[in-house]
């Protein structure tokens, strides 16, 4: 599709909205004011790269989702509900 696609489509009434990835996660950032930028440094990633994880494009690594669990101090399930 070309670029101007997107500045031009509307949502037609009743449409379904997209699924939003990983919604406690989120949560938790936002409760820490974190964004991802932050998660990013914690992971030593890239935003970009934690933007495909939070989109559910790229798949998250043990190690990012250990570090991310004991971060917010929840366990697996909580966050990648």
């Amino acid at each position: 599709m070309p670029y101007w696609f997107f500045l031009t489509h509307k949502k037609k009434r009743g449409e379904a909205m997209k699924e939003i990835k990983f919604p406690n996660l989120r949560a938790e950032m936002a409760k820490r004011g974190d964004n991802q930028l932050t998660l990013a440094r914690l992971l030593l990633n890239t935003q970009a790269g934690i933007s495909r994880r939070l989109n559910g494009i790229t798949n998250w690594q043990v190690e990012e989702i250990e570090k991310l669990c004991e971060y917010y101090g929840k366990d697996y399930y909580y966050l990648f509900k």
